[in-house]
């Protein structure tokens, strides 16, 4: 039996980063039927329920001491782990426990990373002695590459892949359908997604987007829903989007926390997309809707310019008539170039998998 360890932003009701453990976990017992998998999580007892594997505390020593020792391989990510925007503490973490792999002598891979940006110098350095001792690194695009050829890492053992969440499968539309008839939406007519998280002096970013909706609904057939795509973290941001909308007709609110699945149901079923959240562009991207992004981190820049979307603008500089302008042409003519690369990014995102298969063979 092999036994895995898997260390990441999980537990916290992300739906990104669960939708990355899910098709791992998916996928390792597809390939491996017989292997034992671990978590470190916010909430083993949530994980466990989850997905059926065995987890424990991220944060208890002796607990990540005890299955470092028992695991034969480790698999750090994916998603954005490393960076200090967030904070120093946590970039400190994810490398600890990198490096308490190699010490334990374990095989151990960086999944599917978005790397950066990491600023600080000390956080820096310690980032390169530290990768630079894993097994294989897979990142989801090329400027994650490019920041660890920049720290000094040789390049020897990074590839080049993507966001590991494309592999997923595209959702039943139908799901989504009954989703949004309950909540009161005609899915005969034309929707507008909307997805946005909270970000530092967001607030005036949302009146921005809810003057802009005024001004595109003035002239377009178009229901527009708010969707979360974190519950409960961006309940308050598209509250305060749909509060901006308040004396507009055909505006909806799907306040409910939904699985991977139904995400996916649901903007597959959604003309076009306006999101924040990396992940809210991503499954966009699976379910093959046009994406628009409003740009809060350069991960959200490089996805889209791998993607084929459009850049709206970002939370700290958008412009009401570039949104307004940007929308129009999306709506009225869909970009094609989105659907031309997805083929060609669910296979970069299976080479996530096919290398860690390899890596667990001793390849």
């Amino acid at each position: 039996m092999v036994n895995i360890l898997i260390s990441g932003y999980y537990g916290f009701d992300n739906i990104g980063d669960e939708s990355i453990l899910r098709t791992l976990v998916s996928s390792l017992r597809e390939h491996i039927p017989d292997c034992s998998l671990t978590v470190l999580s916010h909430n083993p007892t949530s994980t466990r329920e989850k997905y059926g594997v065995e987890a424990v505390d991220r944060m208890s020593p002796v607990a990540i001491l005890r299955a470092v020792k028992k695991c034969d391989m480790l698999i750090s990510g994916g998603g954005s782990l490393l960076q200090d925007v967030t904070s120093l503490r946590s970039l400190f973490y994810y490398l600890f426990i990198i490096l308490m792999g190699k010490m334990a002598g374990k095989k151990v891979m960086l999944y599917s990373h978005g790397i950066g940006p990491i600023r600080n110098k000390l956080a820096r350095k310690l980032t390169r002695i530290v990768c630079g001792k894993a097994d294989l690194i897979t990142v989801r695009d090329a400027d994650s590459q490019n920041e660890l050829l920049k720290m000094g890492l040789s390049g020897k053992n990074i590839i080049v892949t993507a966001d590991s969440v494309l592999a997923l499968p595209v959702a039943d539309k139908a799901i989504g359908q009954k989703i949004l008839q309950n909540a009161g939406i005609d899915i005969n007519r034309p929707v507008l997604g909307i997805s946005v998280r909270p970000w530092a002096n967001d607030i005036n970013c949302f009146k921005v987007i809810a003057a802009a909706l005024k001004q595109f609904k003035s002239e377009h057939d178009a229901q527009i829903v708010l969707l979360p795509l974190q519950y409960p973290a961006d309940l308050k941001s598209c509250a305060a989007v749909n509060s901006f909308l308040k004396d507009e007709k055909d505006i909806y609110f799907l306040d409910s926390a939904y699985n991977t699945e139904e995400f996916l149901s649901l903007i597959g079923n959604f003309k076009l997309l306006l999101g924040m959240r990396l992940h809210a562009l991503v499954f966009a991207a699976v379910m093959k809707v046009p994406l628009l992004a409003i740009s809060y981190d350069p991960k959200v820049d490089a996805f889209v310019n791998t993607a084929g979307g459009v850049l709206a603008g970002s939370v700290d500089d958008i412009k009401k008539e570039q949104l307004v302008n940007v929308l129009k042409a999306a709506w009225c003519k869909p970009p094609v170039v989105q659907n031309e690369r997805m083929e060609q990014l669910r296979s970069k995102a299976q080479l996530n998998l096919e290398r860690t298969f390899a890596l667990l063979r001793g390849e």
